[in-house]
């Protein structure tokens, strides 16, 4: 379930190998050199991970580890992928990166739903901690340290003009991301976050916990509106819409108004019995008591994926 990784070796954990001068020969590519107020530095690649070199430090970062590892990052890393991911890293750079220092993580899955991704974000309302975005591209819940993201993953890849795998081709598919940004020890509870304890089975299952439970955290909306029937009828959806502002409001500030109305002679007493009765007759109306359909089934697919770790 891992994405992006950002990590760094320090030179402390490899005092006998100076950064400057060995390891921009593994890279794939170098597209900047300088020197700044910390030193001289270096950015390029590694196949497609960003790297950054320092005198004491190297950096993988702003980069899918799922990408560079199997080639595309659609779908996430297991923890046993995760330990091979870095691996192979290690062995591309000769540095020791399961003593790295995790400075971001980027824990995410797959949901494949019934319905385009975009019908669901209206039903998930505010998240305490965070602020709720909705834009065209995802619905985002922001904090200074951890963002929680659900996109179209597929929607994504054609924007992208990346392949998608078998699997997802022609399917809706929502992907839920949490992301930790900074200060992640204090936010794990860790006094630190080395890349060897992203396999660990009792951290990767806290993770797994932990996005689930920041899911469940976000208020779900139970509109009325769910149980409107679907209608063609121009009279009836206007019915149901008055029908469900009387829910909204309640049927007896409703009737209170047209009281109110009457006493101030806005209205006759004829009018206002008119009222009345239209009102009272609008709650005949029978809703489909089904719940929320697109809750439910996000609900059940974040709970299977939680238990199928």
């Amino acid at each position: 379930m891992y994405d992006n990784l950002d990590l760094a070796v320090v030179h402390k954990d490899c005092p006998n190998i100076n950064f400057m001068d060995t390891i921009p020969q593994y890279l794939t590519k170098v597209t900047t050199e300088g020197s700044s107020d910390f030193g001289q530095y270096l950015t390029g690649y590694l196949d497609n991970a960003k790297i950054k070199i320092t005198e004491n430090r190297v950096k993988f970062y702003d980069s899918s580890i799922c990408k560079y590892y199997l080639g595309d990052n659609f779908k996430t890393l297991s923890k046993g992928d995760t330990k091979r991911a870095i691996e192979k890293l290690s062995d591309s750079l000769h540095l020791p990166f399961e003593l790295a220092e995790v400075t971001r993580i980027d824990f995410a899955q797959n949901i494949l739903v019934k319905y385009d991704e975009k019908i669901y974000y209206p039903y998930l309302g505010e998240a305490q901690y965070y602020n709720r975005l909705e834009q065209n591209n995802g619905l985002y819940y922001n904090n200074q340290l951890r963002q929680l993201l659900f996109y179209g993953k597929e929607y994504e890849q054609k924007v992208k003009k990346q392949n998608i795998p078998e699997l997802y081709q022609n399917q809706n598919v929502i992907r839920f991301e949490m992301r930790f940004k900074k200060r992640l020890g204090r936010q794990l509870n860790k006094a630190s976050i080395i890349s060897k304890m992203l396999y660990n089975e009792t951290f990767y299952s806290d993770m797994v916990k932990r996005w689930r439970a920041e899911y469940i955290a976000i208020q779900k909306i139970n509109s009325k509106l769910i149980g409107m029937h679907p209608t063609g009828s121009k009279k009836e959806f206007i019915e149901n819409l008055a029908l469900f502002s009387v829910l909204e409001l309640g049927q007896s500030k409703v009737l209170y108004k047209v009281k109110e109305w009457q006493e101030q002679g806005k209205i006759t007493k004829k009018q206002a019995y008119d009222l009345r009765v239209a009102t009272k007759e609008l709650s005949k109306i029978k809703l489909d008591d089904v719940g929320n359909e697109l809750i439910a089934e996000l609900d059940k697919k974040i709970k299977e994926v939680s238990y199928n770790w």
